[in-house]
C-alpha cells in the first residue's frame, strides 16, 4: 500500500527529482513507509488501517487526516496527518544518506565546483524530523486516549525517534 508518492516531496519537503534519483526515492518510500506505520500502530492495528482506509472507515481517516484536539487531561494534540508524517520521515533518511556515494574507494562526498553542501543543521532536515516526530506523537496519545476504539494499538516510540 502506497501512501507516500514521489509527488509528495514538494514545498517543505521538495526534493530535485531526476529520472536517476527517483527511483533511489522509490526505494526509500518502499523501505519507510510500511515499517513506520507498523512501529506507530502495531502490525495488528497496522492491518486494520489498511484495510479500514481502503473501505473509508471514519476511525481510519481521522488517524490518517490533520487534526487537532484537546484531551480532557487539557494536553493539545496536532497532527498534520500521515502522508505528511511520513513524507517527513522519508525525506529525513532520503537527505542525510544522498549526501554521500559509495563507490570502489568506499563512502565519499561529492564536491560542487561552485559550492559547498549544506550541513543537515543547515539545511533543516532535523526540523522536518522533528515536525514528522510530533505529528507521530500525536497520533499515538490520540489512539492510546481511545483505547475503546483502538484496542489492538501496540505500537512504540523507536529509538531512533530521540535522535534529535
Amino acid at each position: 500500500m502506497a501512501i507516500v508518492t514521489t509527488t509528495d516531496f514538494i514545498n517543505k519537503f521538495e526534493l530535485t527529482l531526476t529520472d536517476f534519483n527517483t527511483a533511489k526515492l522509490t526505494a526509500y518510500i518502499d523501505r519507510y513507509e510500511t515499517i513506520t506505520l507498523i512501529e506507530l500502530l502495531g502490525k495488528e492495528l497496522y492491518d486494520l488501517y489498511v484495510t479500514g482506509i481502503a473501505g473509508a472507515d471514519p476511525i481510519y481517516e481521522t488517524l490518517r487526516d490533520p487534526f487537532t484536539v484537546q484531551l480532557s487531561s487539557g494536553l493539545i494534540l496536532s497532527s498534520r496527518g500521515v502522508v505528511d508524517m511520513l513524507t517527513g520521515i522519508i525525506y529525513f533518511y532520503y537527505s542525510r544518506d544522498i549526501n554521500t556515494q559509495v563507490t570502489e574507494n568506499g563512502n565519499v562526498i561529492s564536491k560542487g565546483e561552485n559550492s559547498d553542501k549544506a550541513s543537515a543543521f543547515k539545511a533543516n532536515v532535523q526540523s522536518r524530523w522533528m515536525e514528522s516526530k510530533e505529528t507521530y506523537k500525536a497520533i499515538q496519545c490520540y489512539v492510546l486516549d481511545n483505547d475503546s476504539v483502538y484496542p489492538t494499538f501496540e505500537g512504540y516510540s523507536p529509538q531512533n525517534l530521540e535522535v534529535f
